[in-house]
């Protein structure tokens, strides 16, 4: 494993795993959205100025002035809340970066975590103000790369992969139906006792049956010859007839169901 991946273990026993953002792609997502925020901030007070014939300026009152204030705090604020909580953990900076504010479970943010680590950005993460010393010092030195707003709300920044990948419902969805499936299957055509597999072995089984639907023919037929030969020979599996995935499919099931009675 990576020192800057990290992996969630669902109850269902699904690993998922995601690369944690690093400083310089966070940085460069906050560069993007700030200049967004500046140029709609401009814009605000060109099209205000505009409407006032720029007399609002001319003799600014204490009102004016603690509207001005009102408005740059809910474009600051605001803004992150907003988009992280509409686009599922993303700003325009995250998304042009590829990167996704998630939840320590792998679930996608909800109003209250975007609104905490926003809080706690505007409060201290991005002081001394402009720097982002302490969020960046923060993100440096924590394990999972978590600046003080993200400890509090329980999030992690991670990257996205080139192409998209599965929410953890669809995950479970499909985990389920799959196991549906071979619980109501006929009877296994082999059986093996799964302790006498390594964990880099087994291991090798549940990566290539989880991450199978993402690879294309065929090579994912030749992955799964390759496999299953080995795990054959360690397992003492002569010939039966099915596939080389489905032989696979059948150690990942009785694994599941040894590891549930050795527990």
């Amino acid at each position: 494993m990576l020192d800057d991946e990290l992996v969630i273990e669902t109850p269902e026993r699904v690993e998922l795993h995601y690369v944690l953002a690093n400083v310089g792609n966070r940085f460069l997502a906050a560069a993007i959205d700030h200049f967004i925020q500046v140029l709609t901030l401009v814009l605000i007070v060109v099209i205000a100025g505009a409407f006032s014939d720029w007399r609002l300026f001319n003799a600014m009152s204490v009102w004016a002035a603690a509207l001005l204030v009102l408005v740059v705090f809910a474009i600051y604020w605001g803004y992150f809340v907003a988009f992280e909580t509409l686009w599922s953990g993303q700003t325009p900076g995250k998304r042009i970066m590829r990167l996704r504010v998630v939840r320590e479970d792998g679930r996608p943010v909800r109003f209250f975590e975007a609104f905490v680590r926003n809080l706690l950005r505007l409060a201290i993460d991005f002081m001394p103000f402009p720097t982002y010393a302490i969020g960046v010092v923060s993100i440096i030195f924590s394990a999972r790369s978590k600046r003080l707003g993200d400890f509090v709300a329980g999030t992690v920044v991670v990257k996205e992969r080139a192409t998209e990948a599965p929410s953890l419902d669809e995950i479970i969805k499909v985990s389920e139906i799959e196991q549906r499936r071979l619980d109501s299957a006929a009877a296994a055509p082999f059986t093996a006792d799964t302790r006498r597999l390594t964990e880099s072995e087994m291991r090798a089984v549940q990566t290539f049956l989880k991450r199978r639907f993402e690879l294309t023919e065929p090579n994912r037929t030749a992955l799964a010859a390759r496999i299953a030969q080995a795990i054959s020979a360690k397992l003492n599996i002569g010939a039966v007839e099915v596939t080389p995935e489905s032989v696979l499919e059948e150690v990942g099931r009785q694994r599941r169901i040894q590891s549930r009675y050795s527990d």
